[in-house]
């Protein structure tokens, strides 16, 4: 069994997928088009019917809907915004599992994805073998998550509520992540620094820094908004 994934049943009504077995159909969307025509292929050996491969959000949830498919495959830099993808294939063919496919496993990816409805998050170094059986699973209407992602999720199923913190007197509510970097950027650690640390990517830290400086800024706290956009 493959040591980097972990698998459980979704809660997804099979009634709505209606008589007969889950579509095997899939769309192929987002990511460059030598990267689409692999997974096109990958996919194809296995015995899965690709019907289109598609480079936007928007002829992602057309192409869903339009060949009844089972599985969207989506890239994580799918033109439009993967979020949006997600988002716009649950509305337009409710009873597709949609799997996002990533470079690499960002915390904070994997859950922008799984609040967006999608079942399943796979990183690309799974491979063909690794990619193949993630789309099976998710075809059993079943969720795929990265083992190194589940405490994530747990983490935030078990803390969903904001904090209260003070920033030059003023009280701000912070989710727990933002708390938990701005603490480590008064101590005087740099964005690369807590990335390591809190085992986020650098691009997700200063997401939540500016996330912070937006709500002291709105609450007045200038000087520690400035130090917040200013230190790299």
């Amino acid at each position: 069994m493959d040591s980097s994934l972990t698998y459980k049943a979704l809660s997804r009504d099979p009634a709505s997928v209606g008589p007969g077995p889950q579509s095997r159909t899939v769309v192929v969307a987002g990511g460059k088009a030598l990267v689409r025509a692999a997974r096109r292929s990958v996919l194809a050996r296995a015995g899965l019917e690709v019907a289109a491969d598609v480079a936007d959000a928007s002829r992602a949830a057309k192409a869903a809907e339009l060949y009844g498919a089972g599985l969207v495959l989506v890239d994580f830099g799918i033109s439009g915004g993967c979020v949006l993808a997600v988002r716009r294939i649950a509305e337009s063919a409710p009873t597709a599992a949609v799997l996002v496919v990533a470079p690499d496993l960002d915390q904070e990816a994997l859950l922008a994805a799984v609040r967006a409805g999608a079942d399943g998050f796979v990183v690309e170094t799974l491979g063909a073998r690794g990619l193949i059986r993630a789309v099976e699973v998710a075809l059993r209407g079943e969720t795929v998550i990265p083992r190194a992602g589940v405490g994530t999720l747990i983490e935030q199923l078990r803390d969903g509520t904001q904090e209260q913190a003070s920033v030059d007197g003023v009280e701000l509510q912070l989710t727990r992540r933002e708390a938990d970097v701005l603490a480590r950027r008064r101590e005087g650690m740099t964005t690369k620094e807590i990335a390591y640390e809190l085992d986020l990517s650098a691009v997700t830290v200063r997401r939540h820094l500016c996330s912070v400086a937006r709500k002291a800024r709105q609450r007045q706290a200038r000087p520690l908004t400035l130090a917040l956009e200013s230190t790299s």
